[in-house]
């Protein structure tokens, strides 16, 4: 499995000679994922003070938990495996181009958060915006890869896990009871602060 890694990765590595691609590739590797809170944040505006629909505010929580559960699991599973990012293990061939925490490779961050969030978008019923954002987040994901951040197999594998996981966290969490007393804690408290 290694090996096609790397062969994936030089094969990408001509991708960054395109001067053009190479700030597509900066700019997608991490913008996407300031989507979910600014998604999250003004859709709870337009519940709370155009709407007033105290249950759409609760499906933004599950989305939200949904978001929050895949990085917990995540930081778990790094702690468990550790996985050298490939500008470690492939350093002959790569110049750094993307500033980050040089931790672990596997699983991504960004694809865990990014994918349970979609899933959860389609699950909440929010399905158009969930179809535009693929492109900004798929792009975000393979910018990742380019740039050397991640392996491929960091984010196809795991990618399919989190659709998965992000299914059934959501539809545990709606029927979890600890969860609906945090919502409608979170509700009281947010309407007592006209939030």
């Amino acid at each position: 499995m290694q090996e096609i890694n790397e062969q994936i990765l030089i094969y990408l590595n001509w991708l960054i000679d395109n001067k053009i691609v190479e700030n597509i590739a900066l700019f997608f590797a991490d913008s996407p994922i300031f989507i979910l809170p600014l998604f999250l944040f003004i859709w709870w505006l337009y519940y709370t003070y155009k709407i007033k629909d105290d249950e759409k505010k609760k499906e933004l929580l599950f989305i939200f938990y949904s978001s929050i559960v895949a990085l917990i699991i995540n930081l778990i599973i790094q702690k468990m495996f550790h996985f050298d990012r490939p500008e470690t293990v492939l350093k002959w061939v790569w110049k750094l181009l993307l500033n980050h925490i040089p931790d672990a490779s596997f699983p991504s961050d960004h694809a865990a958060v990014s994918i349970s969030f979609l899933t959860a978008l389609f699950l909440a019923n929010y399905k158009k915006i969930a179809y535009i954002l693929i492109i900004p987040f798929a792009l975000m994901n393979i910018s990742r890869v380019i740039l050397w951040v991640h392996w491929p197999f960091d984010i196809v594998v795991w990618a399919i896990i989190w659709v998965i996981w992000a299914f059934i966290s959501f539809k545990w969490l709606k029927k979890c009871d600890l969860i609906l007393k945090l919502n409608n804690l979170i509700l009281k408290i947010m309407n007592y602060i006209k939030m």
